[in-house]
């Protein structure tokens, strides 16, 4: 199984880069990079800069589209590895079961892209096929950025329900944008 760690935010609304933002006492992206060892991950990034700064937590995949966003960020895992599941650095209770569980469901659908849903559709933590290259580069290249509307071919809205039997409070969504997105994580980890 492949996972594509998307880490080129640049954390505008937190003030920091996402990668290095601090949850009790460790980096997103080492909390990341932990719930990955056992599968075949990359780091995807936004530009050399980031990428130098990361390469001490593995392969690193700097975006072929720079300054583009997240798109390109996808475009640019799927482009490299092939078919994989994606999720933002900034997602920090995802958990390497529920990566599987997607990647799973996705090969048995057969299907371009499996996008949870929990109250909307969940594209940052997700399952893409390489089949998407192309149909991801024309919407790119007609300046498209949101991954929702670049998406065509057997595209599943899977609902999130399915994944509680692992994730019983579907924590692995839950993402950090803001301070109080931050105190918040350091409150779940407590009570976890």
């Amino acid at each position: 199984m492949r996972v594509a760690i998307l880490a080129g935010g640049r954390g505008k609304r937190i003030g920091m880069e996402k990668t290095e933002v601090f949850l009790l006492g460790k980096k997103l992206i080492e909390i990341a990079v932990e719930k990955c060892r056992s599968f075949d991950y990359a780091i995807v990034c936004r530009d050399e800069e980031q990428a130098e700064k990361l390469e001490v937590y593995g392969r690193v995949l700097v975006d072929e589209y720079k300054n583009f966003g997240v798109l390109a960020g996808l475009y640019t895992a799927i482009k490299r590895l092939g078919s994989c599941v994606v999720f933002a650095v900034d997602m920090p209770f995802v958990k390497p079961e529920v990566l599987m569980e997607i990647w799973k469901k996705a090969e048995e659908l057969k299907c371009d892209a499996l996008v949870p849903i929990k109250k909307f559709p969940e594209p940052l933590l997700a399952f893409y096929s390489s089949t998407l290259v192309k149909v991801l580069e024309r919407a790119i290249l007609c300046g498209e950025k949101r991954i929702l509307n670049a998406l065509r071919g057997k595209v599943v809205f899977y609902p999130s329900e399915y994944l509680k039997k692992i994730d019983p409070d579907l924590l692995s969504f839950f993402n950090i944008n803001t301070l109080e997105d931050l105190k918040l994580a350091e409150e779940i980890c407590r009570k976890l």
